[in-house]
C-alpha cells in the first residue's frame, strides 16, 4: 500500500510540526473533562512486556522523586519508586510507583496484520533514553562539585549535553495527544482513499519518527545553536517541579516560537537542575538560582503548560503550585 509514503505523509510532518510551535499554555482544567471520558479497551491476549510504555520517561521522572522515596525503594528498579504526582483527572496529589504514571497502553507500537506488535520506535527511543540518563548522570556530578568548590566556571562536555537535547526532542514529540490526533488524521485519509484503517497507527509513528523539520527549519539545530545554561538550586527545599508536558516557552515581545529572536525555552532536568535556552550562542555554563520567587512562578508557568499531571518530590509544593493554576 502506498499510503504509508509519498505527499501525504509530508503534509502530517507539516500539521504535525506546527502542533510543536505554537504556544504550549493551555488550561489543564479545559483537558478534565475528555480525559474523564476517555475511555481504553485492551484486549488481554494482546498484552505484551511493552504494553505500558511512558510519554515522560521513567528515568528522568526518578529525578523529581525525594530522598525518603528513594532510600524506600533501595534495591529495587528505579520504576518501581514511588513519586509525588498532582493528577488533574482525580484533583488531589498522589503518591504512586513511578511504572503507574504517565504512561499509555502501546503508544508508540502498531499492530501488525498477524497480531503481534511492532516496538521498533519504542526500542529506539529506549536507546535514546539510555544515553540522556548518563547525561544527566555526569550533569548531577558536575553540580555536585559546583556546589562543593564554587569554580568561576565549569565546562560542560558538549555530548552530554547532546544527549539532554535529543532527549528533549522526543520529548516534544511522544505526547499521547500528538500521536492520538496524528492517528486520527491517517485514520481519515485511509477512509477517504477506501483502503483499510488498520495501518494508521504505522502511518501516524512514521510522521512521529520524521517530524522535526519545516523546509529550512529544524528544531534540533535551533536547539543547538541557542546559549544553554543549567540552573541549579542550592537549597533542597527549594526545587523545580516537571509535567506530563515538561518544555515550555516563553517570549515577551513576539511569538514564542523556538527560532523567534527573544525566545526563552525551559526544561527541568532534575528537581535542582534546569535547562534554560535563549538567543544564539555558544554558552554553555551552570549557574546558581537562590530565587525563590523566580523558582514559585516559573513552577507555576510550567503547571500551566501541563494536561495531566504535575511532578515534584513535595506534596505540599505540587498542591500550592496547582491552586495558583486554578
Amino acid at each position: 500500500m502506498k499510503a504509508l509514503n509519498g505527499p501525504y505523509i509530508q503534509v502530517l510532518q507539516a500539521e504535525a510540526n506546527q502542533r510543536l510551535l505554537p504556544d504550549s499554555l493551555r488550561s489543564p482544567q479545559s483537558r478534565v473533562v475528555r480525559l474523564k471520558a476517555k475511555t481504553i479497551c485492551v484486549n488481554s491476549v494482546e498484552m505484551s512486556k511493552n504494553k505500558n510504555q511512558h510519554y515522560v520517561p521513567a528515568f528522568y521522572l526518578y529525578n523529581f522523586t525525594n530522598e525518603t522515596q528513594r532510600t524506600d525503594s533501595d534495591g529495587r528498579p528505579k520504576r518501581e519508586t514511588k513519586i509525588y504526582h498532582y493528577d488533574f483527572v482525580r484533583g488531589c496529589v498522589r503518591e504512586r510507583p513511578i511504572e503507574k504514571v504517565a504512561i499509555e497502553s502501546f503508544l508508540l507500537s502498531y499492530k501488525n496484520s498477524d497480531g503481534t506488535y511492532d516496538h521498533t520506535l519504542d526500542l529506539e527511543i529506549q536507546s535514546i533514553e539510555k544515553k540522556a540518563s548518563f547525561a544527566i548522570l555526569a550533569l548531577n556530578e558536575i553540580f555536585e562539585y559546583a556546589l562543593k568548590k564554587k569554580p568561576k566556571a565549569v565546562p560542560i562536555n558538549n555530548d552530554v549535553m547532546d544527549n539532554v537535547l535529543e532527549l528533549l526532542f522526543w520529548q516534544l514529540k511522544r505526547h499521547p495527544d500528538i500521536v492520538e490526533s496524528l492517528e486520527k488524521d491517517c485514520e481519515q485519509y485511509l477512509m477517504d482513499k477506501g483502503w483499510p484503517k488498520e495501518s494508521a497507527k504505522e502511518m501516524a509513528l512514521k510522521v512521529i519518527k520524521e517530524v522535526g523539520k519545516v523546509d529550512e527549519y529544524d528544531i534540533k539545530e535551533e536547539f543547538h545553536k541557542k546559549n544553554k545554561i543549567i540552573l541549579c538550586t542550592s537549597n533542597v527545599r527549594a526545587h523545580f517541579i516537571t509535567t506530563d508536558k515538561p518544555f515550555v516557552r516563553l517570549n515577551k515581545t513576539g511569538p514564542d516560537g523556538i527560532a523567534m529572536p527573544g525566545t526563552e525555552m525551559y526544561y527541568p532536568i532534575t528537581s535542582r537542575m534546569l535547562l534554560f535556552m535563549h538567543e544564539n550562542g555558544e554558552r554553555k555554563e551552570f549557574r546558581l538560582e537562590r530565587h525563590r520567587d523566580f523558582l514559585r512562578n516559573f513552577n507555576t508557568y510550567m503547571a500551566k503548560s501541563a494536561t495531566r499531571y504535575l511532578f515534584g518530590p513535595s506534596k505540599t509544593y505540587l498542591e500550592r503550585i496547582y491552586k495558583n493554576i486554578a
